[in-house]
C-alpha cells in the first residue's frame, strides 16, 4: 500500500508492505504544454529558459477536441517560473497553457495510474484504517497526551521520540498547524535538529486568506512531513465532517496525499479528483479557463440565470410530516442528462433539450458526467449501507461535501471543465424535477408545507413505494430522508406571516431533532443561551401531540424565567456569555462600531492583529456605546444585562412552539 508520496526534484514513494515500510527514489521533471499560433510556438523554441531539459512539438488532447502544440520539460526548481514567464510574455489571448497549476504529486500519480493508499483495488472505494499506522496525539491545554505519556506542549524531543518508536504512517495532532511552527523554532534556536518525517526536513503549505459562500476564511500556513501524514483536526474541515476514514476516502478519490487533503476545502477535494481523471484520460488541463459565457438574448437570461426551487413555507407548528430527499440531485443530473462543457450548447446533430431554457446537450458521454459518475455511484451506495453500518457515516458525509461542491463548481469563474452554461442548464433541470416530484406527492393527497431545492416536506405518512413513482417521473433517486412527529416551521426575522425556509425545528420520530438556522446552530451564540435551547428541546421532546402542547408551553415559559433570572441576578459566569465571530474585515475597513471592530481596534493596539477568516472571542458590557473586552480581559467585568437579555429572548421565541 502506497502510504505516502512526496514530488520534488523527484518522486518519493513510501509503501507499507508486509508491516515494514519501503522507501522509493525515482526521478521527475514535469512538463507543460503551449498552444498558439506557429510564430509564437517558434518563438518560445528558440528561447533560453534556465531549467528546460527539452521541447517537443505534440498533438494533445483537450476537453473539447485536439490541439498542436508543443511540451516543455522542466526541472521542477524553476517549472513555475518558466510557465509565468511565458504567460505574463504572450497573454492567454495569444498563446494558451496547459498542466501548469497541477500538485507534483498529482501529476506524478496520474501518470503511473497510482494514487493515495494504491494497494490494488480500485480508486473509488471507502477506506478504512487497515493495517496502516495511526499515532494520535491528545491536546489539553499546555499538556499532550500519546500512548499514554503526558509532556510539554513544546517537548519536541518527547514527540519525536514517540514518532521514532512507533514509526507510524499517520500523526493525528490537535494544534500542529500552530506548534509544529514553534517547536522547529525552538529547536533551530537552540541550534538542534527537530522533524517528524521519514526523511529531513518540512514541505511549507502558505496561509491563506480566502472567501467561500459568503463567508471570510483563513488558514495559516503549516509545516509538514517528509514520508509520514500529519493532520491537525483543528483545521481540517473534512477530518471534522467525516473523521479519519472520511479523510482517507476523500484522499484516494481526490489523488492528494492525505495531509495536503486534510488542509482542502471540499471544493479543492474536487476540482483535483477531476484533474486527475483528466490526466489519466490524457486529456490537458488548462491553465486559465478558456471558455467564457456566450451571448444570450434577454428573455434567455431571465429563464436561464436562476436558482433551484424554494417552497416559500408558512410559517407553524405541523405534526406528523414527511420529508423527502433527492440523493446528490444535482450530480446526479450532471451525470444523468450529461451535462459538460463540452456537450451544452455545441454543435451536433443528435441531442436533447434542456427544459424551459432550450439548451442543447449532445448526447455523446461528456468529461465531467464521466469524472464524476464513480464518485457518485460510490456515495449512493455509502448512505444506502450507513443505515445498517453507521461507521460508514463519516465517509457519507465527506463524500456529500465533494458532491455538493462539485456543482457549485462549473460555474465558478476559474473552473478548468465549468462554464455558467452548465450551471444554468444544471438548474434548470433541478426546477424541473422538484416539481415534478411535488406534482407526484400532491396527486396522493400530500400537501407540500416545505421544500427547499432537493428536499419536499409533506404533511401526511407518505408509503416508501411513491418513491418508485417520483424516481420513474424524474430518473433520479429519492429516498424518505426523515419522518417527523412535528415539524415546527419560524418565520422570517422581522416578518413574522412569511416563513423561513432555512429555520425550522422537527422531532423525528426515533427521538432525536433536526434543527436549522436556530441560535443552538450557530458558532456566535454564547454557552449559557445554548444550554437554554438545550434544555427546551429536552422539554419539547414530550410534544407528542397536539393535546400535550399547552403543558409543554408552560414548562418552556418556567424555563426562561429562570435563565432570565440568572442573567439578571449575575449568576452567569463571563466565560459562558462569550461571543464568537469570525472576522470579516480589518479593523479600519469597518464603517460604525460594533462590538467585533471594538475588540478588533482594541486587539490591534496591543499587538494582536487578527485576519479577516480568523476568530475573536468577546463580552458585551455595555450597548449604549456598544463596548467588548476579547476573552483575556473578561475578569472584574461586569456584563451587560441588558443585552444578553435581549438575546435569551430570542431564543426563547425560536423555541416556543
Amino acid at each position: 500500500m502506497l502510504v505516502e508520496i512526496d514530488v520534488w526534484n523527484n518522486a518519493n514513494l513510501w509503501y507499507r508492505r508486509n508491516g515494514r515500510i519501503v522507501h522509493i527514489k525515482e526521478p521527475f521533471t514535469p512538463e507543460l504544454i503551449v498552444s498558439g499560433s506557429e510564430n509564437i510556438l517558434e518563438e518560445i523554441e528558440s528561447m533560453e529558459m534556465p531549467g528546460v531539459t527539452g521541447i517537443e512539438r505534440k498533438s494533445f488532447r483537450t476537453v473539447e477536441g485536439e490541439q498542436e502544440g508543443i511540451a516543455i520539460s522542466v526541472k521542477a526548481y524553476n517549472f513555475f517560473n518558466v510557465a509565468s514567464t511565458i504567460d505574463r510574455y504572450y497573454g492567454y489571448h495569444r498563446a494558451s497553457l496547459y498542466n501548469v497549476d497541477i500538485r507534483f504529486s498529482v501529476r506524478y500519480m496520474a501518470s503511473r495510474g497510482i494514487f493515495p493508499y494504491h494497494d490494488g483495488r480500485e480508486r473509488f472505494i471507502s477506506m478504512e484504517r487497515g493495517e496502516l499506522s495511526v499515532l494520535e496525539i491528545q491536546r489539553k491545554g499546555n499538556e499532550l497526551k500519546a500512548l499514554n505519556r503526558s509532556f510539554d506542549v513544546m517537548d519536541y524531543k518527547s514527540i519525536g521520540r514517540i514518532v521514532d518508536d512507533e514509526d507510524p504512517d499517520i500523526i493525528v495532532f490537535p494544534g500542529a498547524d500552530e506548534h509544529i511552527k514553534r517547536m522547529v523554532d525552538l529547536a533551530r534556536k537552540k541550534g538542534e535538529e527537530f522533524y517528524l518525517g521519514r526523511m529531513r526536513g518540512w514541505r511549507t503549505l502558505g496561509e491563506r486568506e480566502y472567501f467561500s459562500y459568503g463567508r471570510e476564511y483563513y488558514r495559516s500556513g503549516a509545516l509538514i512531513p517528509l514520508g509520514r501524514s500529519l493532520v491537525d483536526p483543528e483545521t481540517s474541515f473534512i477530518f471534522k465532517e467525516g473523521g479519519l476514514e472520511g479523510l482517507l476516502t476523500v484522499s484516494r478519490i481526490s489523488g492528494l496525499p492525505l495531509s495536503i487533503a486534510a488542509r482542502s476545502t471540499p471544493g479543492t477535494l474536487v476540482s483535483t479528483m477531476e484533474v486527475y481523471s483528466a490526466l489519466r484520460e490524457g486529456i490537458a488541463v488548462p491553465f486559465h479557463k478558456q471558455s467564457v459565457e456566450k451571448e444570450k438574448t434577454l428573455e434567455t437570461l431571465v429563464l436561464a440565470d436562476r436558482g433551484g426551487i424554494v417552497y416559500q413555507p408558512i410559517p407553524g407548528l405541523y405534526f406528523n410530516v414527511t420529508e423527502i430527499d433527492f440523493t446528490s440531485m444535482y450530480p446526479s443530473i450532471i451525470v444523468k442528462r450529461n451535462l459538460s462543457l463540452e456537450t451544452v450548447n455545441a454543435d451536433c446533430m443528435d441531442y436533447d433539450t434542456v427544459p424551459e431554457i432550450n439548451y442543447r446537450v449532445c448526447k455523446k458521454e461528456g468529461f465531467l458526467p464521466r469524472a464524476l459518475s464513480p464518485l457518485l455511484s460510490l456515495r449512493i451506495n455509502t448512505k444506502r449501507l450507513k443505515k445498517k453500518n453507521p461507521a460508514l457515516r463519516g465517509i457519507d458525509t465527506s463524500l456529500k461535501w465533494m458532491l455538493v461542491t462539485s456543482f457549485g463548481y462549473t460555474g465558478y469563474r476559474n473552473a478548468k471543465f465549468g462554464s455558467i452554461e452548465v450551471h444554468e442548464a444544471i438548474n434548470a433541470y433541478a426546477r424541473e424535477y422538484f416539481l415534478r416530484a411535488k406534482e407526484v406527492l400532491e396527486s396522493k393527497g400530500y400537501g407540500v408545507i416545505h421544500g427547499i431545492v432537493d428536499s419536499i416536506m409533506v404533511e401526511g405518512d407518505v408509503p416508501d413505494s411513491l418513491m418508485d413513482d417520483i424516481e420513474s417521473e424524474t430518473s433520479l433517486p429519492v429516498e424518505i430522508s426523515e419522518r417527523y412527529v412535528w415539524v415546527k416551521i419560524l418565520p422570517e426575522k422581522g416578518i413574522p406571516s412569511v416563513g423561513s425556509p432555512g429555520r425550522y425545528i422537527g422531532l423525528k420520530k426515533d427521538g432525536d431533532f433536526k434543527i436549522r438556522g436556530i441560535m443552538l446552530r450557530r458558532q456566535d451564540t454564547p454557552l449559557f443561551i445554548r444550554r437554554f435551547q438545550e434544555d427546551c428541546l429536552r422539554i419539547l421532546k414530550k410534544l407528542n401531540d397536539i393535546g400535550m402542547l399547552n403543558k409543554v408551553r408552560d414548562e418552556i415559559s418556567k424555563k426562561f424565567m429562570e435563565y432570565r433570572e440568572d442573567i439578571e441576578m449575575r449568576k452567569v459566569r463571563n466565560e459562558d456569555l462569550l461571543i464568537e465571530k469570525r472576522v470579516s474585515r480589518y479593523p479600519f475597513q469597518y464603517i460604525s462600531r460594533t462590538a467585533s471592530s471594538a475588540v478588533l481596534w482594541d486587539l490591534y493596539w496591543r499587538g494582536e492583529m487578527r485576519r479577516p477568516g480568523e476568530s475573536i472571542r468577546y463580552l458585551v458590557y455595555s450597548i449604549n456605546p456598544i463596548r467588548a473586552v476579547d476573552e483575556k480581559r473578561i475578569e472584574n467585568v461586569d456584563y451587560s444585562i441588558p443585552y444578553y437579555l435581549s438575546i435569551l429572548r430570542e431564543a426563547y421565541k425560536e423555541i416556543y412552539p
